[in-house]
């Protein structure tokens, strides 16, 4: 049976505790607030974050998980005896820790080559962020102690962000507006009016799904984008910062929806906080249709699968009018041959009677 280490980061927004218990490790990334740098998870709680926040003027920033982390994680997992690594990444796109996982996976595999035949390493763009990829994560980890394999993981993931969605509510405009996502003006309009944009993030794309007025109505307007979109039967997951009244509402609606509970209730990391600001909801869940057979991946390989098989069925039919033209040939050549034969055979027939007539 394969031994797999999985490696995640601290932007998954599990807990550094609860990763451990399932023999998940996670790379720090970094935020900088007042500042003092803190490794997310491991130096500073999402709730010492909030406080932070709350003080500083500026606002806060982030880094991705540094190569030295992911390095000497493989390194050690070799050192153990694990026959893979599966490294589960944020969204290539919003940070730099794919990359960094990249490189610390060939370099060690220079630093090391006696290691090409006895360790696999895996590396999964998630797409997506915090919890849309600590739930499968965890679940990956479940599923290889009870002996599935590496490949059938991998399969599960490709199904999971090939789903997965992330819907989100800022109570405030103020660190969407930091953050330059929207300009001065519409978030003071926006929270000069109570306005409640409700956000999704879907293959690291962010678009506003609903707008309502006040706090009250954030939770109804994320139920109704469930019951339009969610697959009832698979797992989701709650996020938030701050407002946890509004998070026990959701959490009570959702599972009525569904019938069973949410896989995880947690807190915002300081990396999304940054994002969407202490005075966050969300939730993520799993559409009921793929959006292709492996999202952004699947579609270049079924781009790269119709060039191949137009190739394919080019060079057939080139083998095929090569094959007939051959064919004609050698039928030409042959029926030619037929007739010279014929040919010398009357003349030979036409010599040896001519002197018995005679």
């Amino acid at each position: 049976m394969e031994k797999i280490k999985f490696i995640t980061d601290t932007a998954c927004d599990i807990p550094l505790s609860t990763a451990f218990a399932q023999g998940v490790e996670e790379a720090p990334l970094t935020v900088t607030v007042l500042g003092k740098t803190y490794r997310e998870g491991y130096d500073i709680s999402p709730q010492e974050f909030y406080q932070l926040c709350a003080k500083s003027k500026e606002l806060p920033v982030s880094a991705g998980v540094n190569y030295t982390e992911y390095h000497t994680r493989i390194v050690k997992a070799w050192e153990e005896g694990y026959t893979a690594v599966c490294i589960v990444c944020i969204n290539a796109r919003g940070s730099v820790s794919y990359t960094a996982a990249c490189h610390a996976r060939d370099d060690f595999f220079e630093e090391h080559p006696e290691a090409r035949d006895s360790l696999r390493i895996e590396l999964v763009d998630s797409r997506t962020y915090s919890i849309a990829y600590g739930i499968p994560v965890m679940k990956a980890a479940r599923m290889a102690k009870d002996g599935k394999s590496l490949d059938e993981i991998l399969s599960f993931f490709d199904d999971w962000f090939d789903r997965v969605e992330i819907y989100f509510c800022p109570l405030t405009f103020e660190y969407v507006k930091r953050s330059g996502r929207v300009s001065r003006t519409i978030a003071f309009v926006g929270d000069a009016l109570g306005i409640r944009p409700v956000i999704h993030i879907i293959e690291g794309k962010t678009a506003a799904d609903a707008k309502v007025r006040g706090n009250s109505k954030i939770t109804e307007a994320m139920e109704k984008i469930a019951a339009s979109r969610m697959l009832p039967a698979g797992d989701y997951g709650i996020l938030v910062g701050t407002p946890r009244e509004l998070a026990e509402d959701l959490e009570r609606r959702l599972t009525r929806y569904t019938g069973h509970p949410p896989a995880v209730v947690e807190s915002a990391g300081p990396c999304i906080t940054i994002n969407g600001g202490p005075q966050l909801v969300a939730f993520c869940c799993l559409n009921r249709v793929p959006r292709g057979e492996y999202g952004i991946t699947g579609q270049l390989y079924r781009a790269a699968g119709t060039v191949a098989g137009a190739a394919a069925k080019t060079a057939a039919a080139a083998a095929e009018t090569v094959a007939g033209t051959a064919a004609k040939t050698a039928a030409a050549a042959a029926k030619a041959g037929e007739e010279l034969l014929k040919n010398v055979a009357d003349k030979l027939g036409r010599q040896q009677t001519g002197p018995e007539e005679k």
